[in-house]
């Protein structure tokens, strides 16, 4: 009953806002596609008569009422040529766009990274398109759309070699990584020398950070939303990449012309191929590499249905013949169906497959050998809906049910000789239900907002048969089970329900400055089982559960937006609030690997991330790019941790710069730059020692928790692109990437730790580690036919 009523007082305000024409009122919907291959052009903006806007959703639809009679529609996309139309409308009108590109047309580049100019966009859309991801410089030849988000403001790294990104001080794993709807729990290839995101297969991205609408959760700081290119669906195209370390290779067509097409693209690296070829034993038994497969097919069924279906396979291997084997790879399944009820009801059925698997085997010692297996499977359905009633007003609405299957970890000996015993940890199931509402409201000219409300449940489920316990002991240890209790398999063991609130305004001071709020709750369900200070592809996932409550976050944000000069440069500052509840961490010396107690080494405690994000861009001309930077403070406080006080959290970066430059130095020729500065990450390392038997011994004094922080962080990025001539007729087109990874040549410290000086053991000395210490190369030719 209260949700009824809290359904219908959300439908009542949506008519609140809702004018009283004594004219005839008509609604102009359809799709916009790309006039060469039919792709959807997400988030184009239809201007009527310069006043009534809208843009279209992630499928290329849109709809807008507007008074009965002659009218001048636009419809703008960056890059692309504005379609413009005056007619008379007296009835409702279906009118598909298809826009042309801009290519050939200047001999400039234009670049939008953040979508549409500032001010006039949402305060919580982050776009960024990849064709201005494939402009900046890449690591060995390879455009890396995750590396490229870390160059906008509140986005970073722990450093080279770290998986993922952490948002606003927030971890890996508060960061939800969709790929046509589907998650992804780890995000690199190579110990994230690569992103699992093939730069030929993806079409467009968008990270939500200030604010998440309702219709996204499950994670405390950020969605970065990614959708797979739907294949060119007028004629077939070749496109790929030969590197030095992989390859890459995309095929797309129609189907049938017009109504249906197919994307194929894979990659592979081929160190192992090379080192198959060594005379060396030594070297030629030993392999490294990745490999990964995208695919979508679309088809137009109806003017009014389409459906959709994508998958993606990715895998990476390591194996030294006779010592070890470790492995890690997502798979991904989406079948989506897109329905068009009346022209201003859209509706999207989504069914998700999701599959995370690694292992380790150890094989050096046959009296120890063993191999360890574990994952996560998800299966989700959801049905979402976006419902345009009126000109001023704009809802999202719909539900989600996800099955969560957990592995945790299953050992078993490999050979005869092995003694090592098979452990078998308990896995576990988790239901999650989830209710959502998103109601964007034009007020007035200069006053819109958005609103809305997620609800949601969490299931804690008996996977076979399993055991819990309840932790007794001091907050600084490790905590004994007692209380033990069994579950049959599919019996519920914990309920968990939240609202989850979001609210953000934009006031327009003018038609180029406007002013931004935002309020947002968030939960997360799941957690990454790490005590390391980069995750690695054998971390744990669990789920809230009989001892594990959810992690929750409050965040507040502020900021200026502004366009220059007729939007050639934009520039924004922005401040923001986040408070963290139910942080996890570990005790000292925990094991987070095949560990049947660990609830017993778990922490909890709470968090505070606060700071100021600067953005200034210059969008047009030959000479563009981009500047960011943020000032931010992490801090997380933990019982038992650091005598209970703050402490920076270990994504804690007090500075972090980036510049960004292209230049087009002729139509053929282009030159890119990044620079990337931050202030070095916390470390815990010991406050004191004392000498025994001539040995310094190392300890901490204080139970101090990042009491040190590593150098400060600087790299230098440079690329050169050359585009092959193109004579008339010809068909196939081609380029040379060059490029320069940390081209200053710097060994930026990952982390640091104290060890005894071996000329002089009395003494300690710091070492510093690097993922990467040296320049590295690339040369890549890109060709397409």
């Amino acid at each position: 009953m209260v949700l009824y009523k809290l359904g219908v007082l959300l439908i009542l305000t949506t008519f609140l806002f809702t004018p009283v024409h004594a004219q005839k009122i008509i609604t102009i919907s359809g799709f916009v596609q790309d006039a060469r291959n039919g792709e959807s052009l997400v988030g184009t903006l239809i201007s009527i008569d310069s006043s009534h806007k809208s843009s279209c959703n992630s499928y290329g639809f849109y709809s807008i009422s507007i008074p009965a009679g002659k009218h001048h529609i636009q419809y703008a996309y960056i890059g692309y040529q504005t379609f413009e139309l005056d007619a008379v409308f007296t009835k409702d009108t279906l009118i598909n766009a298809k826009l042309n590109t801009l290519e050939n047309l200047i001999d400039e580049v234009v670049i939008n990274v953040s979508g549409w100019n500032n001010s006039n966009r949402s305060v919580h859309v982050t776009p960024l398109s990849m064709s201005s991801v494939k402009l900046l410089p890449p690591l060995l030849g390879e455009a890396d759309l995750i590396r490229s988000f870390q160059l906008l403001p509140g986005v970073s790294t722990i450093g080279d070699g770290a998986s993922g990104f952490n948002v606003r001080g927030g971890g890996v794993d508060q960061n939800l990584v969709l790929l046509d709807e589907a998650p992804l729990y780890f995000t690199s290839h190579l110990f994230n020398l690569f992103s699992v995101a093939n730069p030929d297969a993806v079409m467009d991205a968008v990270l939500y950070k200030t604010e998440m609408p309702a219709r996204f959760g499950g994670r405390l700081s950020s969605v970065l939303d990614t959708r797979l290119k739907e294949g060119n669906n007028q004629k077939w195209n070749v496109a790929g990449g030969l590197g030095l370390i992989a390859s890459r290779l995309t095929i797309e067509g129609p189907i049938k012309k017009d109504k249906s097409s197919v994307l194929i693209s894979g990659r592979r690296s081929y160190t192992d191929v090379i080192t198959r070829q060594s005379s060396n034993t030594d070297i030629s038994d030993n392999s490294i590499y990745f490999y990964d497969l995208s695919t979508k097919m679309n088809f137009s069924l109806s003017n009014h249905d389409r459906l959709f279906i994508s998958g993606y396979l990715g895998k990476d291997k390591i194996q030294s013949a006779g010592v070890f084997m470790l492995q890690w790879g997502n798979g991904t399944g989406t079948v989506r169906w897109n329905h068009v009820y009346t022209n201003k009801l859209f509706s999207n059925v989504s069914a998700i497959y999701s599959n995370y698997q690694y292992s380790l085997g150890s094989m050096s010692e046959p009296t120890s050998s063993f191999e360890w297996k574990a994952g996560i499977i998800d299966y989700t359905l959801k049905n979402t809906y976006n419902w345009y009633p009126n000109v001023n007003n704009t809802i999202y609405f719909g539900a989600e049910v996800a099955l969560h299957e957990f592995i945790p970890g299953n050992a078993r000996p490999t050979g005869e000789a092995s003694i090592f015993s098979a452990i078998n940890i308990d896995g576990q199931r988790a239901a999650e239900y989830n209710l959502f509402w998103d109601h964007e409201i034009k007020v007035s000219d200069r006053l819109s907002m958005e609103y809305g409300l997620r609800m949601s449940a969490f299931q804690s489920i008996a996977k076979d048969s399993t055991t819990v316990s309840d932790y007794e002991g001091a907050i600084t240890e490790r905590k004994i089970a007692y209380n033990t209790q069994q579950f049959t398999d599919w019996e519920s063991m914990k309920w968990y329900a939240n609202l989850q609130p979001r609210l953000s305004l934009k006031l327009q001071i003018n038609t180029s400055s406007a002013v931004k709020a935002s309020y947002t709750r968030t939960v997360q369900y799941l957690h990454l089982m790490t005590n390391t200070i980069s995750t690695s592809p054998l971390d744990m996932w669990a789920p809230s559960s009989y001892n594990i409550e959810p992690e929750k976050a409050d965040q507040v944000s502020a900021g200026y937006f502004s366009n220059l000069f007729n939007g050639k440069y934009e520039a924004s500052a922005e401040v923001y609030y986040r408070k963290l509840y139910n942080q996890l961490d570990f005790v000292d010396g925990a094991e987070t690997l095949l560990n049947e107690d660990l609830p017993g080494d778990i922490l909890v405690g709470q968090g505070r991330a606060y700071g100021t994000e600067f953005y200034f861009k210059k969008n047009e001309g030959r000479f563009n790019g981009w500047i960011s930077y943020t000032l931010s403070k992490t801090e997380r406080k933990i019982n038992g941790i650091n005598n209970n006080a703050y402490y920076p959290s270990k994504y804690d970066k007090t500075h972090s710069l980036a510049l960004v430059a292209i230049y087009q130095l002729k139509p053929r020729i282009s030159i890119s730059a990044t620079y990337s500065f931050s202030t070095g990450t916390p470390a815990t390392l010991p406050s004191s020692k004392y000498e025994f038997n001539g040995y310094s011994v190392q300890y901490n004094a204080g139970n101090y928790r990042n009491n040190y922080r590593i150098p400060a962080y600087h790299r230098l990025d440079l690329s050169a692109t050359f585009k092959n001539k193109t004579r008339p007729g010809k068909k196939i087109s081609g380029e040379w990437v060059v490029s320069a990874f940390n081209a200053l040549n710097r060994r930026n410290a990952f982390s640091m730790y104290l060890r005894q000086n071996e000329s002089s053991p009395q003494n300690l000395e710091a070492v510093r580690f690097s993922m990467i210490g040296m320049i590295i190369p690339s040369v890549t030719y890109n060709f397409k036919f």
